[in-house]
């Protein structure tokens, strides 16, 4: 009795692969058609030239795949939850890394690592999406734009120590309050510019790392530009200028200024709260434009970093032409630091002012 198909096997019935079964060969191929043995008289003893069925083919399993889609998976569910990003990110790269590998095993099914590399993929996507929107919404919560005079927009808002029997009760802080404001446009750049003086009336009060939108509208209502200063608005009076980059061939009609509200208002008594003083501004010229030179002094008890310096410049019945701005690296405590900055197409003979901020 052999164990191979030899040419000459007629059809009937010889054993398949599972043991008390049989199996029907018509001659030339295996059917489908299977019984058990000694069913029909006769054929239970089979001739010794028939063929085997041969054994039931078992299927590979990709154990590593299987893991990584698992991971995946998991990973994709905490990515979606804000509270949970973390976990969802330390699972997606390992998910993914388990998935590249076993998508390269040998003779191992394909589509669980493709789709634990799929899933990873979008999992991550999806992760960085959800934590930009929670991190927006804070932000958001945390700064309430409004515009300056009607509202304001943001600051940051420290609490207040309760009043003693022997410290009164501190006066709320004032909403800042909106100056005189300018803008222009560069036919040559189609950059435009602003200046806006905003006025903090809060003695004892500062607004700090506050954001100031200047939006510029066309006549139709139309938003051009916007431009925004980041800085800490101290007791008094204080300008800010900045470029318009966006506004091309259109014409600028008017400007709104955002700024932060009361309630972002931080106490800081006037005596501890240091201030800048700005010496002599002298101009002179080089090719056709105008060159500014000046100096600051500081009185903080600190020194103070990043110091920005708004210049502006008025023609002889005080309209203002043209802005521009600088930084110093470093103000010493109680020192002095020299600056200077180009004014770029502005009468020679145009007054200058200069208000340094932090």
């Amino acid at each position: 009795m052999t164990d191979s198909i030899t040419p000459a096997a007629p059809a009937g019935w010889f054993p398949a692969g599972v043991e008390g079964q049989e199996r029907y060969w018509d001659g030339a191929a295996w059917t489908d058609h299977v019984r058990p043995v000694g069913t029909a008289s006769g054929e239970s003893d089979v001739v010794a030239a028939g063929p085997s069925a041969p054994e039931p083919e078992k299927k590979p399993r990709n154990v590593l795949g299987i893991v990584a889609l698992a991971l995946a998976a998991v990973g994709f569910i905490f990515a979606c939850i804000p509270g949970a990003l973390i976990v969802g990110w330390v699972l997606l790269p390992i998910a993914f890394i388990l998935g590249i590998v076993a998508l390269f095993q040998k003779d191992k099914p394909k589509w669980q690592g493709v789709t634990a590399i799929i899933v990873s993929v979008v999992g991550t996507i999806i992760g960085v999406i959800v934590f930009l929107v929670v991190a927006a919404t804070a932000f958001n919560n945390a700064f309430d734009d409004t515009v300056i005079g009607e509202a304001g927009t943001s600051g940051i808002v420290e609490e207040e120590a309760p009043a003693t029997a022997d410290e009164p009760a501190l006066a709320a802080a004032q909403e800042l309050v909106l100056g005189e404001t300018a803008f222009g446009v560069d036919t040559e750049s189609g950059m435009g510019w602003y200046a806006v003086q905003v006025t903090n009336p809060n003695e004892d009060y500062v607004f700090g790392n506050a954001g100031i939108d200047v939006e510029a509208y066309d006549a139709n209502g139309v938003l051009i530009d916007t431009g925004t200063d980041y800085s800490t608005i101290l007791s008094g009076s204080s300008w800010f200028v900045g470029r318009f980059l966006q506004v091309g061939s259109a014409q600028i009609d008017r400007i709104e200024v955002r700024g932060p509200t009361a309630d972002a208002a931080t106490y800081a008594p006037a005596a501890e709260t240091g201030s800048f003083t700005v010496g002599e501004v002298t101009t002179g010229s080089e090719y056709d434009w105008m060159t500014v030179n000046g100096t600051v002094t500081s009185n903080f008890t600190e020194d103070q970093d990043m110091v920005r310096i708004d210049v502006i410049a008025r023609d002889g019945g005080g309209k203002i032409v043209g802005v521009d701005f600088t930084y110093t690296d470093r103000v010493p405590a109680g020192g002095t630091v020299a600056w200077n900055v180009p004014l770029w197409q502005v009468p020679l003979d145009s007054k200058v002012e200069a208000f340094p901020h932090l």
